[in-house]
């Protein structure tokens, strides 16, 4: 008798080699419920002509992808003004269409120009692009200089003021306003990098989830997938340090160049940069680091913290940043932010680093909200007011034991010592928020080793470093390279890291 697992198993098959052939522009799937599949097949639509031409009509998306692979095969679809959901983004992408038919495509859909003048920036078409009358639009030029069409580029920069027409995190094309090259678009060399599809559960993270997580610009809708094995697509290019590096210790120019600005948005927050934030930060966050960085820009920084307080954006409302913002005014002495109902998810634990707060402050928060009661108990030991964590009558748990410990006071020991007989002791090792380290042991860790390719590396996330409600970053490893001299960079062997150990052994 088949068990349920060979069943799912042999479902799982079945539905891979389903999205397989949609990739591959062989079959539509039956089903098309879940987004990976009508992912794949608007990927299969876009590569194939003539493939999935029966869902005109079915989805916006279906549709769009339709029209879209209309226009790169030179011809003119027929779409309703009215229904703007039918009209595509990207119409460059995997080709180009002639020149005549992007003509003919901006005089029959006057709100597509701006598309067109992109897909002239691809192409190498500067006539054509002259004709349209655009104003000098920053998404333009970042194309036509990754394509090298200096004469489309040339024109933009040369004027003194520059426009955005297009929004690649929404697919989005509106009324010019005035802007600058600031590294959202979507080039072709971003749009070549392929994620490969593999079927299997959310717990295994295939490479379809891996992909709608990185992927903020999906242009294209398809999520750049593609089957291993018969479209490999290009590798991720390798992200440079001599082109990133130089612009974290630099003022950032007018117009960035083209480059994969990631780590310029992570340092920003990391150390509570509001002008190189506010103007790097992308739309939608493309990197799992970025709150973390938020959280420890914020602790560190009052005025970053302000910043973020008043922002209106999703990603400021998470309750990492909310409890992060509440926790920097408590210790600058403001409790404003904490309420009787404030949700629980929304209280800090951390509110004693990297300052500690006034002893009429804990007194009055703990009056507004007791269920901050251990936060407020573990700051009085670590400052060392005796009254108030009296008041407290805390609990013993493994936290404040150890914390207690560590201080040069004993009465926080013997007194939770004391209660453990008849209270116990409740064990928080395992919950993320409360693995905090004492204030003796909390200090940036420095790097160990010098290492190549930094600009390619997420910030080390691990264990090493401060806590910030469960939540760590380091930049130990970057900050080393951005020290080090050239001489020292000299001794880190091929595709390896220097030992510092070692190198100052020598």
């Amino acid at each position: 008798m088949e068990t349920f697992t060979h069943v799912n198993l042999r479902i799982n098959k079945i539905k891979d080699q389903e999205l397989v052939q949609a990739l591959n522009g062989q079959k539509v799937p039956k089903a098309l419920g879940q987004e990976n599949t009508r992912r794949c097949v608007i990927r299969g639509i876009r590569y194939h002509p003539g493939f999935g031409t029966e869902l005109r009509g079915l989805l916006p998306g279906f549709t769009r992808a339709l029209n879209a692979r209309e226009i790169m095969s030179n011809q003119i679809p027929e779409m309703d003004p009215k229904c703007p959901e039918e009209f595509p983004y990207c119409i460059w992408h995997p080709e180009t269409a002639s020149e005549a038919t992007y003509r003919e495509l901006a005089q029959r859909y006057p709100q597509l120009k701006y598309l067109v003048g992109r897909a002239c920036a691809v192409a190498g078409y500067p006539a054509l692009f002259q004709e349209l009358g655009l104003l000098p639009e920053c998404h333009i030029a970042e194309e036509a200089r990754e394509s090298g069409h200096n004469a489309i580029y040339d024109s933009i920069m040369e004027c003194r003021v520059k426009y955005n027409a297009m929004n690649d995190y929404t697919r989005e094309t509106f009324t010019p306003t005035e802007g600058r090259l600031n590294g959202d678009t979507v080039v072709q060399k971003y749009l070549d990098i392929r994620f490969t599809y593999k079927w299997g559960t959310y717990n295994d993270y295939p490479g379809i989830h891996w992909a709608m997580n990185q992927n903020s610009f999906d242009i294209t809708e398809d999520l750049r997938l593609c089957d291993a094995d018969h479209d490999p697509g290009k590798p991720p290019f390798e992200i440079k340090d001599e082109e990133v590096l130089p612009l974290l210790y630099s003022p950032l120019p007018t117009d960035l160049p083209t480059l994969n600005k990631d780590l310029l948005i992570l340092t920003a927050a990391y150390y509570g940069d509001i002008d190189r934030y506010a103007r790097l930060m992308r739309q939608v966050s493309s990197s799992s680091s970025e709150g973390t960085c938020l959280v420890r820009g914020i602790y560190n920084n009052t005025i970053f913290a302000k910043w973020c307080s008043i922002q209106t954006e999703q990603r400021f409302q998470s309750y990492q940043i909310q409890a992060a913002i509440s926790a920097r005014f408590i210790m600058n002495g403001d409790i404003s932010r904490i309420t009787p109902d404030t949700p629980e998810t929304n209280l800090p634990y951390c509110i004693w680093y990297p300052s500690i707060p006034e002893r009429s402050v804990l007194k009055a928060l703990f009056h507004r909200q007791p269920k901050m009661k251990l936060s407020i108990a573990r700051a009085c030991i670590m400052a060392d007011y005796r009254e108030i964590y009296d008041l407290l009558d805390v609990n013993p748990d493994t936290t404040l034991m150890e914390v207690a410990r560590d201080s040069r006071n004993p009465h926080y020991t013997q007194d939770m010592e004391a209660k453990v007989p008849s209270r116990g002791c409740k064990d928080l090792e395992s919950k993320y928020k409360y693995q905090v380290s004492p204030r003796a042991a909390m200090f940036e860790h420095t790097a160990s080793y010098l290492q190549v390719n930094v600009a390619d590396r997420p910030p080390n996330s691990d264990w090493d470093g401060i806590t910030y409600d469960g939540h760590v970053v380091n930049f130990g490893v970057l900050n080393l390279s951005l020290s080090a001299s050239e001489s020292m960079k000299e001794n880190i062997p091929h595709h390896g890291a220097l030992d510092l150990e070692q190198y100052y052994a020598q």
